[in-house]
């Protein structure tokens, strides 16, 4: 498979049957959101997590990056 920028994309499998894949996401703080978390960006790999997070942190946001292991999804 070839994401948008040509490369090849690895598969990822789902956390458990009928789950969604494991993912790590970036979120920035938002205090105009109920959560006061921003989703930024979700990603597959740790190290393209932290890279995204890092550049946010740069730009002066309160960042974190939240690991989603498990991901059961409702039938």
């Amino acid at each position: 498979m070839l994401g948008n920028n040509g490369l090849i994309l690895g598969v990822v499998s789902p956390s458990c049957p009928g789950g969604m894949a494991r993912q790590f996401r970036v979120q920035v703080w938002n205090g105009e959101t109920p959560s006061h978390w921003k989703l930024v960006g979700s990603f597959d790999n740790l190290d393209l997590a932290s890279a995204c997070a890092e550049r946010e942190m740069l730009a002066g946001e309160q960042t974190r990056i939240v690991a989603y292991r498990s991901l059961p999804t409702a039938a």
